[in-house]
């Protein structure tokens, strides 16, 4: 089984005990890239389906982390530069979430109009915000584990990395405000909007952090934040009808795909740690901004050959019907009423079609406050009073 089952080599324990520290730090690459695609699948995947690709997507990452980072990889051998991730972690996770929402379809009502577009509002920007003070905390151990150590030049490399990846979510972050203000016409700003902004951002500063320069890196977040954002409002949701309710794909495989290309135009070989050749920016040509291309493509590809027949398969395998592999993967229920007793309304967003109103009259009756809940709310939103009475 090689490195996948570790041994201790008790000749030389220190050796063992690198390689465990290599082997836990790089296992929390794998589930990273992973997990990216439960978020984009939610509330539809069956969960046996996905805990089989959670085991088949740690071996198609295995792949171009080798060919990435090993000494011998055919892409690190052409001179590609990911630093921490950018691409066999971030770009795979989220085309393999594309790969998997077009598999499983949207949820029902999100396209075709027969639902309002508030059932499928965000439940709780306050999660939302947690989750990514979670995750930008993280990101520091995220970027700066991975010059693996703090001896000899190691520290120097660590220290400017974590300046890099704060400088590209401030980046990130700035322009993802602007971005609600734009998008909102200066109604309000989206925590949505935010979130995704700052994760774009970190995210693009995966492959960049150890080789460009602070200033820089908050360009490349900048821009990163704004491609997460406008990529998975105005081209995956309102053109291509990507049904992805965390936005995995504009964040994940966009600003990724973004910050790797970006060490094509601003690598710099001068600093200590690391070995990349100048790019575009700094006088090297194009030959940087080439192999940066070449893993984008490389990536995409494998993800496509290696993921695209995976669902097909496990989704033929589960429907029984090779036209129908969708049926397989989809979790479906025979009648609407029974998803709402399946999940938490509040959590979920969700509702029963069919409301008893003498249960909602006795309700209100026995909360005041409820009452003048709704009417405020009634107040401020007319169409609110529209669909209830639609409903009901």
């Amino acid at each position: 089984m090689g490195d996948f089952v570790p041994s201790t080599n008790f000749d030389d324990p220190v050796s063992s005990g690198l390689f465990y520290a290599r082997y836990i730090f790089n296992l929390s690459f794998a589930a990273t890239s992973t997990t990216i695609v439960s978020g984009a699948i939610a509330m539809r995947m069956k969960f046996g389906v996905y805990c089989i690709y959670a085991f088949y997507a740690v071996l198609v990452y295995s792949f171009v982390a080798h060919w990435v980072w090993a000494p011998n990889g055919w892409l690190a051998i052409r001179g590609v530069h990911d630093f921490a991730g950018g691409g066999p972690v971030h770009l795979l996770g989220g085309f393999n979430s594309f790969l998997a929402i077009k598999f499983v379809g949207p949820r029902k009502g999100r396209f075709d109009g027969t639902r309002p577009e508030r059932d499928f509002a965000e439940s709780s920007p306050t999660n939302q915000l947690l989750g990514l003070l979670v995750l930008w905390f993280a990101w520091i151990g995220f970027n700066c584990g991975s010059s693996f150590g703090i001896t000899e030049e190691k520290w120097l490399v660590a220290t400017r990395t974590a300046v890099s990846t704060m400088n590209s979510s401030a980046g990130g972050g700035i322009m993802g405000s602007l971005y609600s203000q734009w998008a909102t016409k200066r109604t309000y700003v989206r925590p949505y909007d935010i979130v995704n902004g700052i994760l774009g951002g970190l995210i693009s500063s995966s492959p960049t952090s150890a080789c460009v320069q602070p200033y820089e890196a908050m360009i490349i977040g900048a821009i990163g934040g704004v491609v997460a954002c406008w990529t998975n409002e105005m081209l995956f949701k309102k053109r291509m009808h990507l049904d992805d309710p965390v936005g995995a794909v504009g964040a994940h495989a966009v600003a990724a795909s973004w910050g790797i290309f970006a060490v094509g135009l601003f690598a710099n070989s001068r600093f200590d740690g690391i070995v990349v050749r100048d790019g575009l920016f700094h006088g090297g040509g194009f030959k940087q901004l080439g192999a940066q291309c070449l893993e984008i493509v490389a990536i995409i590809a494998w993800s496509t050959a290696a993921v695209t027949p995976f669902f097909y398969i496990v989704g033929v395998v589960f429907s029984r019907n090779p036209k129908s592999p969708r049926a397989g993967l989809r979790l479906e229920f025979p009648d609407q009423q029974d998803y709402p007793h399946q999940a938490d309304p509040r959590i979920h967003n969700c509702r029963e079609d069919n409301i008893d109103l003498k249960d909602v009259i006795e309700h209100v009756r026995e909360d005041k406050e409820l009452l003048k809940d709704v009417t405020e709310h009634v107040r401020e939103d007319k169409e609110f009073l529209k669909d209830v009475i639609e409903h009901v």
